[in-house]
């Protein structure tokens, strides 16, 4: 006899299970990609810069590949103007000493291992154009349609040519007519992936003529540089050879549907594009997938063929200057292929994609459809040429900012990123009118940058400015005038400038007066060993977050997890000792009254505690030693300094630490502490009698108070929090600070009237520029409330 009830109870049984097991598996979820660090790679940044883009550079003769053995070493050498790739021979146990070799040579910009990239992938379903009959586009669509990205084309707007790294272009394509101006080693191949750069190239730039499909940049022009031909690589192993020739052919933005390995080859083409104005857009790869051992019916898990694990990083997304593009779908989704990691800066579509085809399969109009992050690239770049065909003037890092500031946020808020959708989807009229809005700023000529300056503080509105060695003025872009008080920050070698507002980071190259910015929800600025901007970030727990000082991109991330909220409302970066970064944390942003060092490793220690404080804080140049003061007040003892040695309190745990004691009584207002080689330089405003011996009377006001200064030399010490009688140098009266610059000239720092208050400080100073060889002093400020001086 039958037994329905039994039967059912099975049924649902094993239903029960099946759920079970899915909901365990599906809440296993997308475990975290493997991110290595990205390693230090040699490359020689002085010699790139006296290269500049030439036509004329592909003509010079290439050598043949010298050397004897299997393995291929990639080199650029600088020869006059010109950035040279060759090929060197070398047997595998020779390749570090030869790389070596190659590496000390005078005029070699970058050696090493030269590697193969990727194949792209192979398209599907091929068929021929209709005439006269527009395809539909989804992802043009998406973007806003052909017609309403037509219309941000200005019909003034110069000549524009766009860099395609692919599999070559081919000719015989109707789309393109004769808007291929220059071609590098093209031959199609007859593989699978022959169409690829033919697509890429349709994306971008397929004629807007009523029949087939429209490209953003319709009326741009392309070079084509072909690196991957048959199922091998051409011309010089890797895609740096094609990218220095693209740039030299005069492109303004690059499209760089290519895998790559990461090498100081390809470090150096990318740094040689940046310098020239030249925009690289990469795909981050087609690596995506759950990262699970089971995939379910319904998802694709990632090419096992093409990828060495899930969501790998590659190469030539993974790099600071470029806005890596990930693919989406129609439903607004990541593509289960699109890889999710560090590199990932913006979407665009990249899944079912329409494009124009090699010609061969069904003619001059030949269409196909494609999958992959390669596709999704295009867009991005098609993107980039509307914008420099309304602002030719506009620099990599004006584009960048303009696209990560207007992307449509898919996970999270605006101008946060995160592995999966970068910033978010593309918007290309919010892009344009954004850049209308925030037109490129142009440089000045020539600038020397002695100091910044901060005034208006007290009023409704503040500035941020660059002080000039003539004594002009230029102003720190991007800050809110009425927002928080920025913190300033020089690099040690005096080569990059930034500014945070708890908004915005904005970073300036102290050679060339260049400026970008970024969206950031940060506070406190500091430079690494690395130029790397340091910024803190509070959420969960308290992080430092990196960006790249060449193009304000973020770069990485160090979490600090012992300091919670909780017990730290607040932190601010105050400084870096080499790679160690320095903050101060507290209940809130007004009290933060403890110092704290933070390793690369995120290993944390408790440097300095005071109930008032910290006040200024400064490192040695080895990263070895901190100076930390206390508040500005004359109840307390600001000038009694602390001095701390990171490399011993890292290896106790705690703060290896002693007090420095200057020679005058109390002090009321700490003006400026920096080291100058094993040399601390403190100034001060002191007050009482301590001083009276050693200056003369103070302000008639007050006589009383005087700005004096000293130096000590800092080296070993015993820890200890008894006060000491140190070895300071003798008084220095009526300056409020001096920075020896290594041209034999000095920077000067002068108080004005002081404050009736009990921190007595002043209300301004004066900044001179003191010259040797009995020239005159230059003033270059009278009002500057707040002076950071460049280290040169």
């Amino acid at each position: 006899m039958k037994r329905p009830w039994l039967i059912g109870a099975v049924a649902l049984g094993v239903v029960i299970i099946v759920v079970a097991v899915l909901a365990v598996v599906g809440g296993l979820g997308r475990q975290p990609a493997v991110q290595p660090d990205r390693p230090e790679l040699p490359v020689k940044g002085e010699l790139i810069k006296q290269a500049r883009p030439d036509p004329g550079c592909a003509r010079q003769p290439r050598p043949e590949p010298s050397g004897a053995g299997d393995v291929k070493l990639g080199v650029i050498r600088l020869r006059g103007h010109c950035l040279i790739p060759e090929t060197v021979l070398a047997a595998e146990s020779e390749v570090l000493p030869k790389l070596a070799e190659l590496r000390e040579q005078p005029d070699v910009v970058a050696a090493d291992r030269a590697e193969s990239p990727r194949p792209p992938a192979a398209p599907r379903d091929p068929y021929p154009a209709t005439d006269g009959t527009e395809e539909r586009q989804w992802g043009l669509d998406e973007l806003g349609g052909a017609a309403a990205l037509s219309a941000l084309w200005p019909d003034d707007a110069p000549e524009l040519k766009i860099g395609v790294v692919d599999t070559g272009i081919d000719p015989k394509q109707a789309e393109f007519g004769d808007r291929v101006v220059a071609v590098k080693d093209t031959e199609l191949g007859d593989d699978d992936y022959a169409s690829h750069g033919t697509e890429v190239a349709g994306i971008i730039a397929a004629a807007a003529d009523g029949t087939g499909i429209t490209g953003l940049a319709p009326k741009a022009k392309l070079l084509d540089a072909q690196y991957w031909r048959g199922g091998a690589t051409v011309g010089e192993e890797g895609i740096h050879d094609e990218i220095i020739w693209a740039v030299d052919q005069g492109a303004r933005v690059i499209n760089l549907s290519a895998g790559a390995s990461d090498s100081s080859l390809l470090r150096a083409a990318y740094e040689y594009a940046e310098l020239s104005r030249v925009v690289l857009v990469p795909a981050v790869g087609n690596c995506g997938g759950t990262g699970r051992r089971i995939t379910l019916p319904w998802e694709r898990e990632y090419d096992r063929k093409a990828c060495d694990r899930p969501d790998e990083v590659a190469g030539q997304a993974d790099q600071p200057t470029v806005l890596g593009v990930g693919a989406l779908t129609d439903d607004g989704n990541r593509a289960d292929f699109s890889s999710a990691n560090r590199t990932v800066m913006i979407m665009a579509p990249g899944q079912d994609v329409l494009s124009t085809c090699v010609t061969r399969v069904s003619g001059p109009r030949t269409l196909c459809t494609n999958d992959g992050t390669s596709f999704a690239a295009p867009f991005v770049t098609g993107a980039v040429a509307i914008l420099l065909a309304r602002h030719p003037e506009a620099r990599p890092a004006d584009l960048r900012q303009a696209l990560i500031m207007t992307a449509d946020p898919i996970e999270g808020e605006r101008g946060l990123r995160n592995d999966e959708y970068g910033y978010g989807k593309l918007n290309v009229t919010a892009a344009a009118q954004y850049l209308d809005d925030h037109p490129p700023e142009p440089l000045p000529e020539d600038p020397v940058i002695t100091a910044a300056q901060q005034t208006g503080l007290e009023s409704a509105t503040h500035q941020t400015e660059l002080i000039l060695d003539s004594g002009k003025k230029i102003a720190v872009q991007k800050l809110d005038p009425e927002g928080a008080t920025p913190e300033l920050a020089f690099s040690a070698d005096g080569a990059w400038f930034a500014a945070v507002d708890g908004k915005t980071v904005t970073v300036v190259d102290a050679y060339t007066g260049r400026q970008q910015s970024t969206a950031c929800e940060c506070s406190g600025v500091a430079f690494n060993t690395r130029n790397q901007v340091l910024t803190a970030q509070v959420g969960a727990s308290v992080k430092v977050a990196q960006y790249d000082p060449l193009t304000t991109d973020w770069t990485g991330t160090t979490y600090a997890p012992e300091l919670y909220p909780s017990e730290s409302g607040a932190a601010k970066v105050v400084g870096a000792a080499g790679d160690v970064v320095l903050l101060t944390v507290g209940p809130t942003e007004v009290n933060l009254e403890e110092l704290v060092g933070v390793w690369p490793d995120s290993t944390v220690v408790r440097l300095h505690n005071t109930e008032d404080g910290i006040g200024r804080v400064t490192a040695s140049p080895d990263g070895r030693y901190v100076v930390a003061t206390g508040t500005k007040t004359c109840w307390s003892d600001p000038r009694q300094y602390r001095l701390i040695d990171l490399e011993k309190s890292k290896a106790g745990g705690k703060a290896y630490a002693k007090w420095l004691t200057p020679s005058a009584a109390l002090s009321c207002w700490p003006t400026s502490l920096h080291f100058e080689g094993d040399e601390l330089h403190a100034a001060w405003i002191a007050a009482d009698d301590g001083v009276r011996d050693s200056c003369p009377a103070g302000e008639p006001e007050d006589p009383s108070v005087v700005a004096v200064g000293s130096r000590i030399k800092i080296g070993a010490f015993k820890a200890g929090d008894g006060y000491t009688e140190d070895p300071w140098a003798k008084l220095t009266c009526g300056t409020a600070g001096v920075w020896h610059l290594s041209n034999g000239e000095s920077v000067r720092l002068e108080v004005g009237r002081l404050m009736p208050s009990i921190d007595r400080s002043p209300y301004h100073y004066r900044v001179i520029r003191a010259r040797p060889g009995g020239k005159p002093d230059v003033e270059l400020a009278d009002r500057a409330e707040v002076i950071v001086v460049r280290p040169r």
